[in-house]
């Protein structure tokens, strides 16, 4: 992703989430955390932190703060907490399309978190 996308995308996470900042993360990476995203409806607790990590070339990785309960109570399955920038980070497993030339970052947040709507 050029640097002119990814500040329009910046701005459009920005105005999706009320915030979003950047920092450098490992060579090539760039990680975005958003302070609050709202979960689907029945989650507890209703919206969590997130970090979206770029890495040059590749497919965003998304990651959520741990303690997420589903709507039917139960937590997530296929889960793990992974270290990044000095923090623990929950990540999951969870597959569906995105392209970048046609797909927003909120895009790719928003199906991210429609994964914990499952109640699996």
């Amino acid at each position: 992703m050029s640097l002119e996308t990814l500040a329009g995308e910046i701005e459009e996470l920005r105005a999706a989430y009320g915030t979003a900042s950047i920092a450098a993360g490992a060579p090539g990476q760039t990680l975005i955390r958003i302070a609050v995203a709202r979960l689907p409806a029945g989650c507890t607790p209703p919206d969590t932190p997130a970090l979206l990590v770029l890495q040059d070339g590749q497919r965003p990785q998304f990651y959520v703060k741990p303690g997420i309960r589903l709507p039917n109570g139960a937590g997530p399955r296929s889960t793990s907490l992974v270290p990044i920038a000095g923090e623990g980070w929950m990540q999951f497993s969870y597959s569906f399309p995105w392209d970048e030339g046609t797909h927003s970052l909120v895009q790719f947040v928003e199906a991210s978190l429609r994964r914990f709507a499952l109640a699996e």
